[in-house]
């Protein structure tokens, strides 16, 4: 009996034991702690590497796809470098042909500009005359009516090769009439008749104030008419001058014999060395 009750007392402190097991110590239970907390943050490094190594592969693609897009500009930029310096070669090449072909153009059109103005040297031009005054007679002698009535100039010498006015519709009453232009068959005609107009200083003709000048190019008129306000300096200090052709001033000034083709380098030797010392 003695041992079935030890028997039966033997297997409720088994299960006793079995259901209420024996804790661990407070050590054990930290070091395991310590050890999930380690595995734990392991496994986030190991996640942030992955995610690092990610990253860096996604680098090393978009550093070597610069790299290549550096390559095609670089590429590009020599291209672009090589061409500029191809245009600016060929661009120096042009401005220094243009230059001489200016020059050339220049020399040519000053030509055709002087046999232009040679061959108007026996002409004149006549200006003021109202419209419709030579009707009803031929040009040329109603020409040397006025060359010989207003200017006192007459003979075969003063023949008329052509005459007539200038190209255009008629202007109306209140425009001014058209220039008219006359040849002379000598070119000492023309001389003659421009200088007696000038010493009268208009010719009253009827009931119109006549004028006459050189038949000249716009070019060279222009060029000479430029030369008008030294020309009236000139006049004013009373230095005689003339105004050769094509367009060259000449006078003597203290001695000494002066030329200018350029009209500014002229005025400013006249103001610098005749007005303002007559000035002071």
């Amino acid at each position: 009996m003695k041992q079935g009750k030890r028997s039966v007392q033997t297997r409720l402190t088994s299960a006793t034991m079995q259901a209420n097991p024996v804790s661990p110590t407070g050590s054990e239970a930290s070091q395991r702690n310590n050890m999930g907390d380690i595995l734990s943050e392991i496994s986030k490094l190991s996640s942030t590497l992955n995610k690092v190594a990610s990253d860096v592969s996604t680098i090393k693609s978009d550093i070597t796809e610069l790299k290549n897009t550096v390559n095609v500009l670089q590429t590009r930029l020599e291209e672009a470098e090589s061409r500029i310096s191809d245009v600016e070669d060929s661009n120096a090449s042009m401005i220094n042909e243009n230059k001489v072909l200016r020059e050339r153009v220049e020399r040519l059109w000053s030509r055709v500009d002087d046999q232009e103005n040679r061959g108007r040297r026996k002409n004149v031009k006549l200006i003021g005359l109202k419209e419709g005054k030579e009707a009803g007679n031929a040009m040329n002698d109603y020409i040397k009516k006025i060359l010989s009535e207003g200017l006192g100039l007459q003979g075969e010498e003063f023949e008329i090769e052509r005459s007539h006015r200038s190209g255009g519709p008629r202007p109306d009453d209140n425009q001014p009439p058209r220039v008219i232009l006359v040849k002379f068959l000598r070119y000492t005609a023309r001389q003659k008749v421009l200088m007696a107009a000038k010493k009268e200083r208009g010719i009253r003709w009827e009931d119109c104030t006549l004028s006459i000048y050189e038949d000249m190019t716009k070019e060279r008129s222009d060029l000479r008419r430029r030369f008008s306000p030294t020309m009236k300096a000139l006049w004013d200090h009373q230095v005689k001058h003339t105004l050769a052709h094509p367009a060259i001033l000449r006078f003597t000034w203290k001695g000494k014999r002066l030329s200018f083709t350029d009209p500014k380098k002229a005025e400013v030797f006249v103001r610098d060395n005749i007005q303002n010392t007559e000035n002071d």
